[in-house]
């Protein structure tokens, strides 16, 4: 891959990380979409332009327990399938000699939750008789199509000292997808949070040998209908990559990590934090890489595991990237 489209890919990259995953800690994980900053996210280009990322995203996954809406669900399964174009104007604006770039990401997703409380049979000894009720299987279940939350940035800076490249960012997200209090499928987390980032990307020519890793730290507000306010989460991203070519390989890896409790009234399970780490394999391959508009493709799988208070399950992610 030609540098023109390693910095269109990493343009792409770096606008993309901060759309909303379908649920915040309150509904088990965070507001950031988990291992999204992968190949080249600490890159960004110098030449001014519009880029964009696509991603579809799917993921599949349960949780012994948790909370929707404000109700407590034990055993939920949890499915989603989200896009996610994140768009990215690069300015000609230098900020202490950073390049300045703006973001927005759009969210559209289709959303399937079910939920299983199984109730023993019980026995009430009355008199001489011993009668018994159940045991009761309770199902609750809902899905949604429609608009997600939207994330943007209004300050990225990125900065190149010989082969290492590192960005800083301000990230927020905005309430503006589907959200009914009482569903088990909102494709709204009902509050606001901000999400500082830093990714860093050394980026061998030579060899085609890439390594990033980045870190976001995700404050959110109180979800005002259930009145339920979502610790501070810590996520971990990283990628090792080589090129062969148009081809390149690797492995990704993620951990989300809740810094400080839950709180408010809605908080019944108390603390309730939450992590989860996951790990998988990443295939990159671009077309037309010597063309000043290259068009790169990114396939990549994550298997989770140690999750506690959270989803545990697996994440498939396809996306292309290219430049206007």
């Amino acid at each position: 891959m030609n540098g023109a489209a390693k910095l269109l890919l990493a343009a792409a990259l770096s606008a993309g990380v901060c759309a909303r995953d379908t649920r915040a800690a309150e509904y088990g994980t965070g507001p950031w979409i988990k291992g999204t900053t992968d190949y080249l996210g600490g890159v960004l280009p110098s030449s001014p332009g519009l880029y964009i990322r696509n991603d579809v995203h799917h993921y599949a996954g349960n949780a012994d327990l948790n909370i929707f809406s404000g109700r407590i669900h034990i055993d939920v399964d949890q499915t989603y399938l989200m896009d996610f174009p994140a768009l990215m104007y690069v300015t000609p604006v230098k900020i202490l000699g950073g390049t300045y770039t703006v973001s927005v990401i759009p969210t559209l997703m289709q959303l399937d939750v079910e939920s299983d409380i199984s109730i023993p049979a019980l026995s009430v000894p009355v008199g001489p008789f011993d009668p018994t009720a159940g045991p009761f299987n309770l199902r609750s279940s809902g899905n949604e199509f429609a608009q997600g939350d939207t994330a943007f940035s209004p300050l990225i800076l990125g900065w190149q000292r010989g082969d290492l490249y590192w960005n800083v960012g301000v990230f927020a997200l905005a309430p503006t997808g589907e959200y009914s209090l009482g569903s088990v499928a909102n494709t709204s987390l009902h509050h606001w949070s901000v999400m500082p980032r830093l990714a860093a990307t050394y980026l061998d020519p030579k060899t085609g040998l890439e390594i990033t890793g980045a870190a976001i730290y995700s404050v959110s507000w109180q979800n005002a209908a259930t009145e339920y306010e979502t610790g501070n989460i810590l996520n971990l991203e990283g990628a090792v990559t080589k090129s062969f070519g148009q081809f390149g390989f690797g492995a990704v890896g993620y951990a989300m990590i809740q810094t400080t409790p839950d709180s408010g009234r809605g908080a019944v399970l108390g603390t309730f934090e939450s992590r989860v780490y996951g790990a998988g394999p990443i295939l990159t391959y671009s077309l037309r890489p010597e063309s000043p508009t290259p068009l790169t493709f990114i396939a990549k799988w994550y298997h989770e595991f140690g999750a506690e208070n959270t989803f545990e399950g697996n994440i498939v992610d396809v996306a292309a990237t290219f430049r206007f």
